[in-house]
């Protein structure tokens, strides 16, 4: 919402606005304040779509809160999904949750838990396991339409499903309902084009409790280095928006973004762009490292 006195409303600031906006995708609502003490008709008629509002006039308020609403209404939330979209109901699909020092005790962590709630919600039979019982639940099941892990078991959970079972990650699931996973995944290709001081920004869009098995701290770090053999830089950033000196980086690797909407992730991921620095995200680098990029991208092959 862009609000502006009715008195003193510049067009230039408001143009300038207006371009940004439609340049991140973002819709926006013009308001005039003050109109008790009068509105000219060249506003109102230059910007016939703007509300008109005074705190002194109570119909403006109900009439912007009804604007608002309306507005908000015509946002669509189909593409709101991991899965629904992907498999039809019916299907049966295995979760690999390992239980490791990173995972929080007494609960299972956000991304998980919308993945299996997207599930229920599309008719999808969903199956939970660690890991150190996968092996187990995949000979007791007849029909076994895709395999959904944890980033962090990629490599051994691979390993394990055999190659006719689609397998992918979570946090690609996330990627693909909240940024463009295309993006992404193009973005990997620039790890084999680090170089020793090559600077890699860690991106995180929450705060948490990190340990020695951080996968953003450690993990995937010591990966990038072994695979490549390069000194590497890294910098971390959490839940604040982009620092400004985002050009200077050869490479941004972002977490699976399930604290944010997708408009979020989907700016970071044009902030990118327009300076021409690859982004690539957890899920998609480890699967990358593991050498399993085209198996764990075949499930989105119609929407990438």
């Amino acid at each position: 919402m862009y609000t502006a006195d009715c008195a003193d409303f510049n067009e230039e600031d408001y143009a300038k606005a207006k371009s940004l906006f439609n340049k991140r995708k973002i819709g926006h609502l013009l308001v005039f304040t003050k109109t008790d003490l009068g509105i000219s008709s060249e506003l109102k008629q230059k910007y016939p779509d703007a509300v008109s509002v005074s705190i002194f006039d109570d119909a403006s308020i109900d009439a912007l809160k009804k604007r608002l609403i309306d507005e908000l209404t015509k946002i669509n939330p189909d593409n709101d999904t991991m899965i629904g979209d992907l498999l039809p109901a019916g299907s049966t699909v295995v979760m690999v949750i390992p239980i490791d020092s990173e995972a929080p005790k007494g609960r299972i962590i956000l991304p998980q838990v919308q993945f299996l709630r997207d599930c229920l919600d599309h008719g999808i039979k969903c199956v939970a396991t660690r890991d150190t019982e996968l092996e187990e639940t995949l000979n007791e099941l007849n029909r076994i339409d895709l395999v959904v892990t944890d980033s962090q078991a990629f490599k051994f959970v691979s390993s394990v499903v055999p190659k006719e079972i689609m397998l992918t990650s979570f946090s690609m699931m996330m990627a693909k309902m909240k940024g463009d996973l295309r993006q992404l995944i193009r973005g990997a290709d620039a790890i084999d084009g680090l170089k020793d001081g090559s600077r890699v920004l860690m991106a995180e869009a929450c705060t948490h409790n990190t340990s020695h098995e951080d996968i953003g701290r450690v993990k995937i770090p010591n990966l990038l280095r072994r695979h490549t053999g390069k000194n590497l830089i890294f910098d971390y950033y959490v839940h604040h928006d982009f620092p400004k000196n985002l050009g200077e980086y050869d490479l941004v690797i972002h977490c699976g973004g399930c604290m944010i909407n997708s408009r979020s992730m989907n700016n970071r991921i044009e902030f990118c762009r327009e300076v021409g620095v690859p982004i690539t995200n957890y899920g998609v680098v480890l699967a990358y490292l593991n050498g399993i990029l085209d198996r764990s991208k075949r499930v989105f092959e119609n929407k990438i």
